[in-house]
């Protein structure tokens, strides 16, 4: 008797769990149209042009309308998503991390494939080359630039890898600022408004191909510009830039957005210069580990 109770109990117990997901795939509802945001990088203008491929590509396979629109900073497009007025965002790894720990029921789509077939990209401390600053020590009692706490490669990767070779960047710095962009980090640097700071490395083929860095070439395996007037103090892998949504959106709509990207052709995606691409990739939490980690050192650091 006491064996088929436990056999009823547990079967009991089964088909409420098994209602229970029925019940939470009843409720996930597809969004009608897919509005996508994008994080501040150029003119919003020219993003937004530059992007339309992908939208319009993404509307016709998924057979639903499409908008893109582009933040004024990092954590507006985190709070855009968060109060419900955004699907879909293509964000930094940072942003995402960020996501989970507001407890948002995030879920990273794809990742960008650049030029060099990379689904990683790299964190660089520069400084310029007749500045002087050649070591991690030379950086200390120095100026230096983020793009913006949240930023993966402006932020969060650079806070690590300062610290990882002995550089305090809440202690060791004579001032740092937040410019905001990865541009005006750049810049800032370049026009002397601060000795050193940190970038995504997939921006000097961009800042080359818009004349603004001079540079012969990028080896990226020796994190080196060769001929430049820009010196890469050292750089850290983080993965490439995904596109994120909510997992309360279900998981065929998520599965055949997934599916809709993997689709979008390499000349369509290459067209967003903002990042060098030649596709997307699936992904999944797993690629994000190593820089959830990340963010909890560069975290510690500021208390």
């Amino acid at each position: 008797m006491r064996r088929n109770f436990i056999r009823t109990m547990i079967a009991s117990v089964a088909a409420a769990i098994a209602l229970a997901g029925a019940s939470q795939s009843a409720m996930a509802q597809a969004p009608k149209q897919i509005r996508f945001g994008l994080l501040p990088a150029e003119d919003p203008t020219n993003m937004v042009e530059m992007f339309k491929g992908i939208s319009e590509h993404i509307s016709k396979t998924m057979g639903i309308p499409t908008s893109v629109r582009v933040s004024e900073s990092y954590n507006a497009l985190i709070e855009a998503m968060r109060a419900g007025h955004l699907d879909v965002v293509y964000v930094g790894g940072s942003q995402y991390v960020k996501m989970l720990d507001l407890k948002m029921d995030v879920v990273p789509l794809v990742l960008n494939r650049d030029t060099e077939q990379r689904t990683y990209y790299k964190s660089c401390i520069i400084s310029r080359s007749d500045s002087g600053i050649k070591t991690w020590a030379d950086l200390k009692g120095k100026t230096f630039a983020f793009v913006s706490p949240t930023s993966t490669s402006g932020g969060v990767a650079p806070a690590y890898l300062l610290l990882k070779n002995g550089i305090n960047p809440e202690k060791d710095f004579k001032s740092k600022i937040y410019a905001g962009k990865h541009d005006a980090a750049f810049l800032a640097v370049k026009n002397k408004k601060v000795d050193a700071g940190a970038v995504g490395d997939f921006y000097f083929w961009r800042w080359s191909e818009r004349k603004i860095l001079q540079m012969e070439k990028y080896e990226e395996a020796n994190d080196k510009l060769v001929n430049s007037e820009l010196h890469v103090v050292g750089c850290i892998k983080v993965p490439n830039t995904p596109m994120v949504t909510l997992k309360s959106n279900g998981d065929k709509f998520i599965e055949d957005l997934r599916k809709a990207f993997e689709t979008v052709p390499q000349n369509v995606a290459g067209a967003y210069k903002v990042w060098p691409s030649t596709g997307f990739v699936r992904t999944s939490h797993a690629d994000f580990v190593d820089l959830v980690e990340m963010d909890r050192m560069a975290a510690a650091a500021k208390k």
